[in-house]
């Protein structure tokens, strides 16, 4: 459809900014792209005060830098403190309305639940627990090693 000169300007109006156009917006800040303090060189453990100003009274902060395994990477807590099957477990007591406690008894099947899919929760709750209940045990046992090292009598 080829429209007249007249037509054009009156059936397409000049947008005041097109798709795309305008303010352009500021990058995401990420861990990656955010700057880093250099740390100095130096040999075992060095230490410096910075002065820092807050709310107009200055504070002085010492800082003291040591050499890190690894290079003092920073890590995330749950990969250290929550093991998975702790996790898991926990999600299947939620799923289940159990209480959250390791050995607190397991509900009844909810009447509108199929009998298939409640074993399967239950069974796959109490293969969960197991790993838990040995990871437990060997705990216990090493604490008692290590009791008996300390005061000088050694494990049944």
């Amino acid at each position: 459809m080829l429209l007249s000169q007249q037509h054009r300007e009156t059936y397409f109006s000049e947008m005041p900014a097109s798709f795309g156009s305008g303010a352009q917006l500021t990058p995401a800040r990420r861990v990656e792209t955010t700057p880093k303090v250099g740390q100095p060189p130096h040999r075992g453990v060095a230490r410096e005060a910075v002065t820092l100003s807050v709310d107009g009274v200055e504070q002085v902060l010492e800082v003291v830098r040591q050499k890190r395994r690894l290079g003092g990477q920073l890590d995330y807590r749950s990969r250290h403190v929550l093991h998975p099957a702790v996790i898991r477990a926990a999600k299947l007591r939620k799923r289940l309305g159990a209480a959250p406690g390791l050995l607190s008894p397991i509900p009844r099947k909810p009447r509108h639940w199929s009998p298939v899919y409640y074993r399967r929760l239950v069974d796959e709750l109490v293969a969960t627990e197991r790993v838990l209940r040995g990871m437990l045990g060997d705990t216990i046992r090493a604490l008692e090693r290590r009791r008996g090292r300390l005061h000088g009598r050694w494990p049944r």
